[in-house]
């Protein structure tokens, strides 16, 4: 008989502890847990999306929220709700605040506050026009978009990049080619006005160039002249082996000259013809 009541009380035992096991609460996942990243996998370094201020920012419908300035932001309004959306206007605007250094947000853009006097909804579903607006000259920095129907975004506006220009390959030269100077153009000269005369040379920079200026009347002026007749010009820098030198001249009189120029061996020569009238 006492072999018979300890059996029960064993077996009433074991139910209350089986039962007591079943009632207690499932432990809650915490979705936190495993957010170090696989060994070998690469993490993304660039981010188009921000964390938002609220969850219906998602309303605001947008390609990126990372802009350089000057480029075009373009977004919708979805009511992705069950809800419709009260808005103010109609239709609809929005506006645009700045965050500055002191964090305080200010009106970049649009009315400060909604203009309320014209209240329309937007149904479940359903989206607004598509809106534009244009980051040329912002400042760096993060926006707000704030809708007139009470969506909230913001964007992150990057400095606008500017790429330098490819540089232009020179031409392949051959170095030991005979030097060349030519002279530029020369039109418009007024008797007793100074002028500039200029033009290009594949003479070496720092070189340099001995010039006259006469009448057309001197058949060889490199062979007539005396030395001391000759100005001096200094060959500057130029692009692809192309460097320029520059003349200055006064004329006190009016009719046609001429100008000569050569480097110092006489291994390149110039001359050009041009008109001098009255002013």
């Amino acid at each position: 008989m006492n072999r018979y009541w300890l059996g029960l009380i064993v077996f009433i035992a074991i139910i209350i502890v089986v039962s007591s096991g079943c009632t207690a609460p499932a432990k809650t996942i915490n979705t936190s847990e495993n957010t170090t990243p696989v060994p070998g996998t690469i993490v993304a370094s660039y981010r188009a999306t921000l964390n938002q201020p609220e969850a219906q920012s998602a309303y605001m419908v947008m390609d990126s929220d990372l802009y350089n300035a000057g480029e075009v932001v373009e977004f919708t309004i979805t009511n992705k709700g069950i809800s419709p959306l009260s808005c103010a206007g109609n239709p609809p605007t929005f506006s645009v605040k700045y965050q500055g250094r002191n964090g305080i947000w200010a009106t970049r853009m649009g009315p400060a506050a909604p203009n309320r006097t014209e209240m329309t909804t937007l149904a479940p579903g359903t989206s607004t026009q598509v809106y534009r607006l244009v980051t040329d000259g912002w400042e760096p920095g993060r926006y707000r978009i704030v809708h007139d129907c009470g969506i909230v975004r913001e964007i992150l506006v990057r400095p606008s990049v500017t790429l330098a220009p490819t540089p232009t390959p020179c031409p392949v030269t051959n170095a030991s080619a005979t030097p060349v100077i030519t002279i530029d153009s020369i039109s418009g000269q007024h008797e007793s006005v100074p002028f500039t005369i200029t033009g290009t040379t594949t003479l070496p920079v720092g070189q340099d160039l001995h010039y006259l200026i006469t009448t057309t009347q001197s058949d060889n002026p490199f062979g007539s002249a005396h030395p001391s007749d000759y100005f001096t010009a200094v060959v500057q820098e130029g692009t692809c082996g192309t460097n320029t030198w520059s003349a200055m001249g006064e004329i006190q009189d009016t009719g046609n000259f001429l100008i000569a120029i050569t480097d110092m061996n006489r291994t390149a020569t110039a001359i050009k013809r041009f008109s001098v009238t009255s002013p």
